[in-house]
């Protein structure tokens, strides 16, 4: 028995640019080749006959563990259009199928009734007139399974997705307008960059909205809390009468779960990409990784700019393999004025953000405009977060190519500090017992390197690494983590339990990991002290520090707990 799972993807996406149903699957090599071709015949087949008009596209793709077939669907039929492709899919396995038209043919028969049943139930006329008028009139759309909306921000209408208006009716089309829209994404950096972008733009008197792994806001109102990384967030902050300018964050798992929440975007922001969450919705390596967050230039059209890093070899390959088919106007950051990007890209007029003599400068062709001094960006910490010095950059592009001018970007620079209220477990530095602590949630090599390139930086009596990680990770990426914390060659390793993430693992599995690689790593048995959650962790390694430590408290859960713990601590001393 074949596995495979089915879902929606209701914006642009991995695999076409717009709603898709796509099912994934793994069976023998020797046989995908054949199955994907009777799959796509069977999808047709079953579509002709319920009367379905045929998909814009149809494929597959194939990559190293398994199969994924895909094709465009109607928004008023996705949930219909799974049921059939799950139901083509066990057709094309079938080898009794293969053998006799007359069963063949009883299996169409038999998923007939059952399919156009479906599709009946979800048939929505009004939706579709709705979305096509909306097309014609350049109005922005959006929908989902309870609402439907005209026009962002400002301008934007709502209504319960089955009280859609009629086209003929009253609606005043002219009304329903956009607004500046740009998405973020990336490994690391997300977050802050759009943080810190948010903050500049509204240096410019601008009502920004913004969606990210923490939470929604609107201005200076947070309207909810937890992972908005998804079309959802996306669409709650574009609905917002409030917001006239919406920064996006676009986590990976988004965009493969469910594809883009908006249709158009005028930037789209590529921090940087490395290793993290491999082997899920079939992206298996790097390479792959980066196709998947390319993913946001398919909201740009021909006239929105692509803000990418110049620095990340990853990037640079992929826009070469892309060539011609890449369109957009491209914007570059480095920490490098000589970047080899940048001779050709300033001939053609390009811009790009770079730091020339500790400076972040921005050119256009061959006009350089002075931004600031990296030391004056408080959450470069004087220099020495390399990391935060790309997010400034990255920030200033964003900010600068959605219309603030260089005044506001540094006035916005300057005035973001990156502590526990603006930044929450993103390089937060505390002062306890006159030991140096800093909280952050980094969960990946590529993240936690940068935070031990910072805190190398700093001068230290000792040093102290708070650790734990969830169990959705295999050893091998736990190890390697455990690897980048080692680099700081701590004097007392504290490592935490999360018991609310174990996901399949034992108690006890993963610390009994992060202790032999610090083992291997030079540490002894009194080194190291395991702790039942990050809270306790935090107290202990509180305990442990006096005048001149640096400590690294690693915060992947509790992260508002720990931060509360050290905030008193710091109080009371």
């Amino acid at each position: 028995m074949i596995d495979f799972d089915g879902r929606r993807l209701t914006g642009a996406n991995f695999f076409c640019d717009g709603p898709a149903v796509v099912i994934d699957a793994s069976f023998a090599i020797a046989e995908q080749q054949e199955i994907v071709r009777r799959w796509a015949e069977v999808v047709l087949h079953l579509l002709a006959e319920l009367g379905r008009p045929e998909p814009e596209v149809i494929g597959h793709r194939i990559h190293d563990l398994g199969q994924s077939f895909f094709f465009t669907a109607e928004i008023d039929a996705l949930y219909s259009s799974i049921d059939l492709a799950e139901a083509a899919l066990n057709i094309a396995l079938d080898a009794k199928a293969q053998l006799s038209v007359e069963y063949y043919q009883s299996l169409i028969s038999n998923k007939r009734s059952s399919l156009n049943t479906g599709f009946e139930e979800e048939s929505n006329p009004a939706l579709l007139a709705l979305q096509a008028k909306a097309k014609q009139q350049n109005a922005p759309f959006l929908w989902d399974d309870d609402f439907v909306s005209l026009g962002y921000g400002l301008s934007a209408s709502v209504w319960p997705v089955d009280e859609v208006p009629a086209i003929d009716g009253n609606l005043n089309w002219s009304q329903y307008c956009a607004i500046p829209v740009a998405f973020v994404t990336g490994t690391n950096g997300k977050s802050t960059t759009t943080r810190l972008a948010s903050q500049i733009l509204r240096g410019s008197g601008v009502t920004v909205g913004f969606s990210s792994t923490d939470g929604i806001w609107a201005g200076d109102e947070c309207l909810d809390r937890g992972d908005y990384s998804g079309p959802g967030g996306a669409r709650e902050v574009l609905r917002n009468p409030k917001v006239n300018a919406a920064i996006l964050e676009v986590a990976r798992g988004g965009m493969l779960r469910r594809g883009l929440g908006a249709a158009k975007a005028d930037v789209a922001l590529i921090t940087n990409v490395a290793e993290d969450h491999l082997g899920e919705y079939g992206v298996n390596t790097l390479a792959e990784l980066i196709e998947a967050k390319f993913v946001v230039r398919k909201s740009l059209g021909t006239d929105g700019k692509l803000i990418l890093n110049a620095d990340d070899i990853g990037i640079v390959n992929f826009v070469q393999k892309l060539g011609k088919e890449l369109v957009n106007e491209i914007v570059w950051f480095s920490l490098e004025k000589n970047n080899p990007q940048f001779p050709n890209h300033f001939l053609q007029q390009g811009t790009a953000y770079f730091v020339d003599a500790g400076k972040l400068v921005a050119q256009t062709g061959t006009e350089i405009t002075p931004i600031c001094k990296v030391t004056d960006i408080p959450i470069t910490l004087n220099g020495y977060a390399k990391h935060n010095i790309y997010n400034a950059l990255a920030a200033a592009a964003l900010a600068h190519t959605l219309g603030a001018s260089i005044e506001q970007v540094r006035a916005g620079l300057y005035s973001f500090v990156g502590d526990q209220k603006n930044n929450p477990g993103r390089g937060n530095i505390f002062t306890v017992k006159g030991a140096t602590m800093m909280v952050d949630f980094a969960h990946n090599p590529h993240g936690l390197n940068a935070v031990v390139d910072t805190l190398l930086q700093y001068p230290a009596q000792r040093r102290l690494v708070m650790l734990g990680h969830a169990g959705d990770r295999n050893d091998e990426e736990v190890r390697k983590l455990t690897e980048v914390a080692a680099r700081l060659k701590p004097d007392l390793v504290v490592i935490y339990e999360l018991e609310e993430y174990l996901r399949g693992r034992e108690l006890g599995e993963i610390p009994a990991l992060i202790s032999s690689v610090m083992l291997e790593h030079g540490l002894d048995k009194q080194q190291i002290v395991l702790t039942p959650d990050p809270v306790a962790a935090a107290k202990c390694s509180i305990e442990w520090a006096r005048q001149g430590d640096v400590l690294l408290l690693q915060t992947l859960g509790g992260r508002d707990k720990v931060i509360e713990v050290l905030e008193a601590a710091s109080k009371d001393i």
